[in-house]
């Protein structure tokens, strides 16, 4: 049936053109955009997927940047404490070359002091962003306030929540910070002196190095006495439990209390030995005439004050007392078990350098799968889009044509009134 009101061949034209032009126009948005699903609309569940996905992806991209501060801090700390180690294997040759008689010894101290200084300040550039992962600071109280590291590793997601993970580790200290000084010990008996050793403890006043209450960070003092008779006695005095105590000469009265009182009990006579504070803050170690016959002939040897990792002493404190002159046995002693504990304070560090530089490469990887993933969700395949644009086209062309066919229908139904 031919009619005038309705073109029946036109709207099923118009039908076909429209449904090619919002095909072309969808090809041509996944073309420009290379996604096939660029909207909720285009398909809800991938849509949905693919966002969370890319926050989580944006997520590890803020875990790899705080992995690649922890690698530069902890590649900065590895160096300075491999320098450290170095430094002390050549300060041990040294010690062990002052333990021999006939050497000027002066001269081989001269070299130990200048590679502590050399630790010294390879422990305090070990700097990386204003962190260093070889120094320790405390609180007022004495606490150590920044010993835990925690460096961002990963991020789980679990029932709709996401929880980071850390490489939590402690800081290695090893500052060559110290309240005490090197030890002046007789080395010839001069019987006419009762003044046989002294080393300095520089307590402060109140408020400067500690406030009240804070322990010192002393663990113990010792040292070997040989009485006039011969008899030697090793001496160990605990100073683990010595706070400060209101101002300096109240913290040097409790010491000298301690300290004293262990003499008398550990030589088993009052007053053979006796320890006091002079103006210059050294402890000085005065021995008795024990046979009272007018001369000072008892010995003292290996006087050390060990202390702990605290707010006056690093973690390497005691190289302050290395001394071949006045203390050469107790020296090689103290240098062996220091050596030791750099390395394993090295040791823990590389350990943690390795950790972040495998979890940074994990991430990278990681990181890659999720995009990867992400795209076969959402990326449209350009070679399919290609030959789809290029055959809606010729679809449009086509249906452009057959609406103007149809619209000729009308013009048809006229000649036959002529």
């Amino acid at each position: 049936m031919a009619s005038i009101m309705t073109n029946t061949s036109a709207m099923t034209a118009l039908q076909t053109l429209r449904r090619v032009t919002d095909d072309l126009a969808t090809t041509q948005d996944r073309i420009s955009t290379g996604l096939k699903v660029n909207n909720a609309k285009d398909n809800a569940a991938y849509w949905s997927i693919a966002t969370t996905m890319r926050a989580d992806v944006a997520g590890f991209k803020a875990v790899k940047e705080s992995l690649e501060l922890g690698t530069g801090t902890t590649n900065t700390a590895s160096v300075a404490s491999k320098n450290i180690v170095e430094n002390l294997q050549t300060l041990k040759a040294r010690v062990i070359a002052g333990q021999t008689n006939g050497v000027d010894k002066s001269l081989i101290q001269n070299d130990i002091d200048q590679l502590v200084k050399l630790v010294k300040g390879a422990a305090a550039d070990a700097s990386f962003n204003g962190d260093n992962l070889l120094r320790v600071s405390y609180s007022n109280d004495g606490t150590a306030k920044d010993k835990n590291v925690d460096i961002l590793a990963s991020l789980s997601r679990n029932a709709g929540t996401v929880d980071p993970s850390y490489i939590s580790f402690q800081r290695q200290d090893m500052q060559v910070s110290s309240i005490v000084g090197k030890a002046t010990i007789e080395q010839q008996v001069d019987s006419t002196k009762a003044l046989k050793a002294q080393v300095g403890i520089a307590l402060g006043a109140g408020g400067e190095t500690f406030i009240d209450g804070q322990n010192l960070g002393l663990d113990k003092l010792a040292l070997s006495y040989t009485a006039e008779d011969g008899t030697e006695t090793k001496i160990s005095v605990d100073l683990s439990a010595i706070t400060y105590d209101t101002n300096k000469a109240d913290t040097q009265t409790a010491i000298l209390t301690a300290v004293n009182t262990a003499f008398d009990a550990q030589i088993g006579t009052a007053g053979r030995l006796v320890a006091a504070f002079d103006a210059n803050d050294n402890l000085t170690l005065t021995v008795a005439d024990d046979d009272t016959n007018g001369s000072f002939t008892a010995k003292l040897k290996g006087l050390w004050v060990s202390s702990k990792e605290s707010d006056a002493f690093g973690g390497l404190a005691e190289l302050t007392q290395i001394d071949v002159v006045n203390n050469a046995e107790q020296s090689l002693v103290a240098i062996n078990s220091l050596l030791d504990k750099a390395i394993g304070k090295a040791a823990v560090i590389g350990s943690i350098e390795n950790r972040v530089s495998v979890q940074n490469d994990f991430v990278s990887k990681l990181t890659d799968s999720m995009n990867k993933g992400i795209g076969a969700l959402v990326d449209a395949d350009m070679n399919e889009e290609s030959s789809r644009l290029q055959a809606l086209q010729v679809q449009q062309q086509l249906a452009t044509q057959a609406l103007s066919i149809a619209n000729q229908g009308p013009q048809n139904i006229l000649s036959l009134f002529r």
